[in-house]
């Protein structure tokens, strides 16, 4: 399996939730069956993942994003990772800053988190934590490094122009 982006957190979880599922749909021509749109948001690789979700966030623009981290999941998630008892939460009518405060929280490093990065230059959130008014308990002494994915430096192609062909 291919981990495609450094954390999934409440962006992901509303616009893979939210694809089309089509009783009529017919994959390469095959048997009709309740297929979804989910693959194409996967894209065709790392940086493509990265683009879809925050062309997605564009249209979708989540008004609420509540991330249960009471157990998160650390490297190969979702089927080949690690539970963290975690114990947190975090709730925003701004999912960009609920994730961007998620990140922190699992001490991954925020810059490299591509459609974070696009979303915050969009200007669809608040991605500066200095700029936050954050409630609650602090967060450093709740931060707990998460291991990321055995493919954590594929992952980081978003960085990088793409080559033209």
């Amino acid at each position: 399996m291919t981990y495609r982006i450094v954390a999934t957190l409440s962006l992901e979880n509303i616009v893979v939730g939210a694809p089309i599922k089509d009783a009529g749909f017919r994959w390469g021509g095959g048997k009709p069956g309740a297929k979804n749109d989910k693959p194409f948001i996967h894209g065709s690789g790392h940086r493509s993942t990265n683009y879809n979700l925050f062309a997605l966030a564009q249209r979708l623009h989540p008004h609420l994003a509540v991330i249960d981290g009471f157990r998160g999941m650390q490297g190969n998630g979702p089927v080949g990772g690690s539970a963290v008892d975690h114990r947190v939460c975090v709730a925003s009518p701004d999912w960009l800053a609920a994730d961007r405060v998620a990140i922190e929280l699992m001490g991954i490093d925020y810059a490299n988190v591509g459609y974070l990065n696009y979303a915050a230059s969009a200007n669809l959130g608040q991605g500066d934590l200095n700029k936050m008014e954050i409630l609650g308990e602090p967060i450093a002494p709740h931060i707990k490094k998460y291991k990321l994915a055995d493919n954590f430096n594929e992952q980081l192609i978003w960085m990088r122009p793409p080559k033209i062909q």
